[in-house]
């Protein structure tokens, strides 16, 4: 089904995935539509499939449409892009398709028994690239999370290939990081996709590194050929609106990316 409905997305934008779940994938895609909002561009964000979803405010009946749920990674891209999250007649674009249970989207789908509804995703898409300028698209988990089930397995990689999108790359530094990041690098040039960026989440002060987090900084970009766009620090919780420094520090990554596709326009 997904294969049917979807295409390449004919307009300036980024797909943003990340070495695993939990890594700031939300974090680093609402800096970068904050940055741009700077820029004065007008951005586009889509997190196409969500789980972990919560009931939307005052619904108590059974959940059997993606209206029901609220998808808080959504409405955090929705802010600091400039939109009202409360807005469903945007929300459905920014987060067409939701599931509450939080595990993979394919088995949320089966836990609820409600299959992908891939119209909607493919709605959004065509929504966007008559509405923005530039369109950030972020995935769920990591770069091989099954987003729909058997027999018709589709994964977040299939989802970043069928839309053709450069990809940027969110990692941390720790110890294994090395690892998983080039893992995540090569699989995404399996799709003949290219990897036009890596963002380094999560980073402790100066004082704080140790020797394999301050090589691993190094390293990852060195041995993917793949360039570092940002490291952001630590931060706690998922930030909501990304901090000042966040923005400032895609913002450099935020103009030459769209000095670039606006040229090629």
């Amino acid at each position: 089904m997904p294969r049917s409905l979807l295409r390449p997305y004919n307009a300036p934008g980024l797909f943003i995935t990340g070495v695993g779940t939990d890594i700031g994938k939300t974090t680093v895609t609402a800096a970068l539509a904050a940055a741009l909002q700077q820029l004065h561009v007008r951005v586009g964000v889509c997190k196409p499939v969500s789980s972990g979803c919560s009931r939307r405010a005052g619904y108590t009946g059974s959940v059997t449409s993606d209206d029901h749920l609220v998808s808080a990674d959504g409405e955090a891209l929705a802010r600091a892009a400039g939109f009202d999250p409360k807005d469903e007649s945007i929300m459905r674009f920014v987060a067409p398709i939701r599931y509450a249970a939080p595990v993979s989207p394919a088995l949320a789908s089966q836990l609820e028994d409600r299959a992908p509804d891939w119209h909607r995703v493919a709605a959004a898409f065509d929504f966007w690239q008559e509405n923005c300028d530039l369109l950030l698209v972020e995935g769920a988990g990591g770069w091989y999370v099954p987003i729909h089930p058997a027999p018709h397995d589709f994964m977040i990689a299939d989802l970043a290939a069928a839309l053709r999108l450069p990809v940027l790359v969110v990692t941390d530094a720790v110890l294994g990081s090395i690892n998983l990041s080039l893992l995540t690098i090569h699989a995404v040039r399996e799709k003949n996709l290219p990897a036009v960026g890596v963002v380094i989440n999560r980073v402790p002060p100066v004082e704080q590194r140790d020797l394999a987090l301050a090589s691993n900084m190094e390293e990852i970009p060195r041995l993917s050929g793949v360039p570092l766009r940002a490291i952001l620090p630590e931060a706690g919780e998922p930030p909501d609106p990304p901090p000042g420094a966040f923005v400032e520090a895609l913002l450099p990554f935020a103009r030459e990316w769209w000095n670039m596709v606006r040229v090629d326009q």
